[in-house]
């Protein structure tokens, strides 16, 4: 026997049970938050680690010590 999963919101003291074509497009919307949510961290690390590469390349190039690129990089 299939069990179906329930699925409750909150607003103010009032708790609702989502259910049919509401429950589907909470769902969907939830799903569509976390894909943005995972590509924003997506982006936001190739970013970062750009920023890194460039920031050692210069370091590098200019004569700064391994400590000072990781200054740069921390502080």
């Amino acid at each position: 026997m299939a069990t179906q999963n329930k699925l409750f919101i909150q607003i103010d003291d009032e708790r609702i049970e989502l259910t049919g074509v509401d429950k589907e497009a909470f769902i969907a919307d939830k799903k569509l938050i976390a894909d943005a949510n995972a590509l924003l961290k997506t982006k936001y690390e190739a970013k970062k680690q750009a920023r890194i590469n460039a920031i050692t390349k210069l370091g590098q190039a200019s004569g700064l010590t391994e400590t000072e690129i990781e200054a740069i990089l921390n502080g």
